[in-house]
């Protein structure tokens, strides 16, 4: 029997544009322009980011070639499977369920013997095995399935990869405006349980660490900071503060070794409220995720608590908020979906993303529907993505309708409270503000950080906050990385109160750092010149009707357990910084 050679791949692109594979709407490969700045035009940020479970499962295979291929076109993935390999894994979301079904076809077809492996939340449609020609389906934690699959020890102790999370970014038609951070994969699933959620029910409501400990989490921080330069991480993690030990334990490895270390999360409001803002300020939380779903209360995650007041808080302290609520829930009506997209937008967050009811296949909410009768039959998996048509019968309003008034939420967040990043900029120039106010009042109260309440507390002698010291400075660092945005925004603001708030954020800029200087000028008007230009570009695309301007993520092939002798020519750029070691690139 031949020895194992494995290919991961992710499904062909293009990605955002309508054809017989895939839809157009709601289906770029980016985070924020597909569906929390949505309708921001130049403003919105665009990011790719790298099919980062691909990685995590290929560090993890101690004994099988693995060759990871991300974002392939059609020819990247032909050209690919010429190299020959026994197994092939497809991860796929139901979205993409159609291009999976090309490319398992093509398998068939002209490598028969090939063994055809599915994974992602693809494989939670119920009639998978009809449309995808597969061998294995792999439905649940990935890394313990694959290594038992090929005959390896699903026990052993998980390696995690190092590596930045954004393949390509750009701000203002500008690439590259921000640093880089790394990427930090501490579990899988969630406990919440709610009833329309994939995550919770592909992982049976249950949480699977893979770091931990807070002492594990710090050496992944450790690692990626020697040999990526970062200080920055997006912690992949449904609800990274559900675990409170190990972020404690995350805290006291920071201040022990005088590494402040920020990170980017999701979090449920009842677990912010249990820990404290000041606790997130201290851990370096620099921007978090919070579903709020509904201004009426079914959910248990923001049950008995004011949601107004602890964002509020949250951004006076220096932490950008991104909110999520859910349109044409059940109980919603031509008014009381008014009034829902109203309340979100006077939490007053830096960002929102409006996001559709969507009945999953493998959720509660899609067994109650299909058992009701309320699906709409034959309704296309390509268009479950939550931005366009409802995939139900909603008593209230018409399937295509609702793409209408999603858009419209999305136009009226942007026009009520302006550009997200111009909302970013102020909420780090007021939170580094405040840090310092705060520092210097608890200082003259005699108040210090208590790592048992997780509180600041009085206390008998004098000690200097060294830590929080540095956390300061590292908001001080953050402030300055938003203030060459704040003209652009100003410029290409979309009404006058977005300018008027412009205006205000570098007022509050000059007051706090200074006026800016030459360089700091410099990188303004630079940046001014090429928002400028992708004005121009967007108002032209939109001139003759050819939609916004949809940017592809960059293709990556990275080999593992092999001696990359065969490694295909590929731009060093396209591969994950942390990465590159592994592989010779060939000229």
């Amino acid at each position: 029997m031949d020895r194992p050679k494995l290919l991961l791949t992710t499904v062909f692109g293009p990605y955002g544009i309508k054809n017989k594979y895939a839809e157009g709407v709601g289906m770029q490969m980016e985070l924020f322009n597909n569906q929390i700045t949505r309708e921001q035009g130049v403003h919105s940020p665009r990011a790719n980011y790298w099919t980062f479970p691909l990685y995590f499962l290929a560090e993890n295979l101690s004994a099988v070639p693995t060759t990871v291929l991300d974002f392939p076109t059609w020819k990247d993935y032909i050209r690919e499977l010429k190299k020959g390999y026994t197994h092939v894994g497809i991860s796929f979301t139901q979205q993409n369920v159609i291009k999976a079904k090309r490319m398992t076809k093509y398998l068939r077809e002209q490598y028969p013997e090939t063994n055809i492996i599915l994974g992602g939340y693809g494989t939670m449609l119920p009639d998978l095995e009809d449309i995808v020609p597969c061998d294995e389906i792999c439905r649940g934690e990935g890394v313990g399935w694959l290594r038992e699959y090929f005959g390896e020890n699903p026990e052993a102790p998980i390696k995690h990869p190092i590596m930045h999370g954004v393949s390509q970014k750009y701000l203002y038609g500008f690439r590259d405006v921000i640093d880089d951070s790394g990427v930090l994969f501490p579990g899988l699933g969630c406990t919440n349980g709610c009833f329309f959620c994939s995550t919770s029910n592909k992982f049976n409501n249950s949480y699977i660490a893979f770091l931990p400990t807070g002492e594990s989490v710090f050496a992944v921080c450790r690692e990626a900071q020697e040999k990526l330069g970062v200080e920055g991480f997006a912690i992949l993690d449904e609800n990274f503060l559900k675990m409170p030990e190990r972020a404690r334990d995350l805290l006291v490895e920071m201040e022990q070794h005088r590494r402040p270390y920020s990170f980017a999360m999701f979090s449920s409001a009842e677990t912010i409220a249990e820990v404290g803002v000041d606790f997130l300020v201290r851990l370096g939380v620099c921007l978090i995720w919070v579903g709020v779903e509904s201004k009426k209360t079914i959910f248990s995650k923001v049950k008995d608590i004011d949601v107004h007041s602890l964002i509020a808080e949250l951004q006076a302290k220096g932490i950008t908020v991104i909110s999520s609520s859910i349109l044409f829930v059940e109980h919603h009506d031509k008014v009381t979906l008014e009034e829902e997209i109203n309340w979100a937008i006077g939490l007053g967050t830096d960002l929102h993303q409006f996001m559709q009811l969507i009945p999953f296949p493998g959720t509660p909410l899609y067994s109650k529907y299909v058992a009701e009768g309320k699906m709409i039959p034959d309704f296309p998996y390509t268009k479950l993505h939550g931005q366009d048509e409802l995939a139900f019968y909603h008593p209230h309003f018409t399937s295509k309708e609702a793409g209408r008034i999603t858009r419209e939420a999305f136009r009226k967040k942007y026009e009520t409270d302006g550009p997200g990043v111009l909302n970013m900029a102020l909420t780090v120039i007021r939170g580094y503000k405040r840090a310092k106010g705060d520092m210097k009042s608890r200082e003259e109260a005699g108040l210090f950080w208590n790592p048992q309440t997780l509180r600041y507390e009085r206390s008998t002698g004098y000690q200097i906050d060294e830590f929080m010291n540095l956390r300061i400075e590292q908001m001080r660092q953050r402030a300055l990385e938003f203030r060459p945005l704040i003209p652009s925004a100003r410029i290409f603001a979309p009404n006058n109160g977005s300018r008027k708030k412009a205006a205000q954020a570098a007022a509050l800029y000059n007051e706090t750092l200074g006026k800016p200087t030459l360089r700091e000028r410099i990188r303004s008007y630079g940046l001014v010149c090429f928002a400028t230009i992708e004005w121009l570009r967007i108002r032209v695309r939109r001139l003759f009707s050819r939609g916004e301007i949809v940017r592809q993520p960059l293709t990556c092939r990275v080999e593992y357990n092999s001696e990359c002798s065969n490694f295909s020519p590929v731009e060093t750029s396209k591969i994950p910084s942390g990465l590159q070691h592994r592989c010779n690139l060939s000229s």
